[in-house]
């Protein structure tokens, strides 16, 4: 199975960014109020989105397209090796 991020929201409403094969930690964990989602008027995961790249943007310094610095992340990530002794 192919490992990447995504970004969802869940029967609750939160809204995750998760590695595709790990459902159960998710890295960021995004919730509005009923009163945001009020105002957002079902656009949450943009706006979501969109906190994320600010977020990315902010510690690397410069301006960066989210869905290539996610795609670049895909090749870096892989499942963590497994050694038995």
């Amino acid at each position: 199975m192919s490992n990447y991020l995504e970004l969802t929201q869940l029967s609750d409403g939160t809204i995750v960014l998760r590695r595709s094969d790990d459902h159960d930690n998710p890295i960021v964990k995004i919730e509005f109020s009923n009163e945001s989602k009020d105002f957002l008027d079902g656009e949450e995961l943009a706006v979501a989105k969109e906190m994320i790249r600010a977020g990315i943007e902010s510690v690397s310094g410069n301006a960066i397209d989210f869905d290539d610095f996610f795609d670049s992340k895909k090749r870096s990530l892989k499942k963590k090796s497994v050694i038995l002794h």
